[in-house]
């Protein structure tokens, strides 16, 4: 049975060869920009060495997988927890897909059984800009469950540099990219322990600002093409509405202390003055005002709150 573009239930599989990757972060917004259009989803925790996915969202927000598992279970399992969503998310251990373990015979069948019941089935092949990830491991997903479903690579600008390593741009699978999310931003959102939908939908007091650059990620992550037949409209729409009007920053949120409101109200001030100074129109009047109005917001970026360091 060939994957449908409409099938009603969608399972999406992330995996990586290398550790730190983004593949559990992936699993993190694409809950999101499920949940957000009405979706019920199913979050599976595969990374029995690790538990990336149990550890960010809480571990009664997810189904563990113990790597012992057996392809005998995959009858039971499916019964007790399939009926339980319409999107199925495993959060694979990075490089498990090459290990000689019993939890893949497991995953393999559950799939298929799944397969065969009109689930479409998407493998994310991650790879980031900080973790080179060989195409030979592409290649092996591809030859191990290109017939029960669809492999697509997702490149993960995880540094913001957008430099991934050579060959991938020649792959003939779809591509699908996760922008970058900065590291203040990160520890905002690793607060609290819950689905990222819940916490775009009611934000961290003090923290609406970074709640608001979340969704925004997530929002331009679930625009691309490849995500049409996934992502309903209604998800797009709340999530364009949770990103408010995204401030342009001047500095990097490096820091959860540079990601309150106040601080990315200064930031964004300070951008805005630096943005009038450049200005090519102005008279050399303004040119001094513009200069006078960066120094005083500098001022009050280094004198106010998190001190001094971007």
């Amino acid at each position: 049975m060939a994957n449908s573009p409409h099938a009603s239930r969608v399972v999406l599989v992330t995996m990586t060869l290398k550790g730190g990757a983004g593949k559990t972060e992936t699993a993190d917004v694409a809950e999101a920009a499920f949940t957000m259009g009405g979706h019920r989803c199913v979050l599976i925790d595969a990374d029995d060495g690790n538990r990336g996915l149990g550890r960010r969202l809480g571990l009664d927000n997810v189904i563990k997988l113990s790597w012992a598992s057996g392809a005998e279970d995959a009858p039971d399992w499916l019964a007790r927890h399939a009926g339980k969503g319409d999107r199925l998310i495993f959060d694979l251990g990075a490089g498990i897909g090459s290990a000689d373990l019993p939890i893949m015979a497991f995953l393999g069948s559950v799939w298929r059984m799944l397969q065969q019941g009109g689930a479409r089935i998407i493998f994310l092949c991650i790879v980031s800009t900080n973790a080179p990830t060989a195409t030979t491991f592409i290649e092996r997903v591809f030859s191990l469950y290109g017939r029960i479903g669809e492999v697509i690579i997702l490149c993960n600008d995880q540094d913001g540099s957008g430099t991934f390593l050579n060959g991938i741009a020649e792959r003939p699978e779809p591509k699908v990219r996760l922008g970058n999310l900065a590291a203040g931003i990160q520890a905002v959102r690793l607060l609290r322990k819950e689905p990222l939908s819940a916490i775009i939908a009611a934000p961290t007091p003090d923290y609406a600002s970074a709640t608001a650059i979340m969704a925004s990620r997530v929002h331009a992550f679930a625009s691309q093409a490849i995500f049409a037949t996934l992502v309903d409209s209604s998800a797009l729409a709340r999530l364009r509405e949770a990103s408010g009007n995204v401030p342009k920053l001047l500095y990097t949120v490096a820091t959860a202390a540079n990601a309150t409101d106040a601080r990315i109200t200064l930031n964004a001030r300070l951008a805005a003055a630096q943005r009038l100074l450049l200005t090519p129109e102005l008279d050399d009047a303004s040119i001094l005002a513009a200069a006078k109005a960066l120094r005083r917001a500098h001022a009050e970026w280094r004198n106010t709150g998190a001190g001094r360091n971007p």
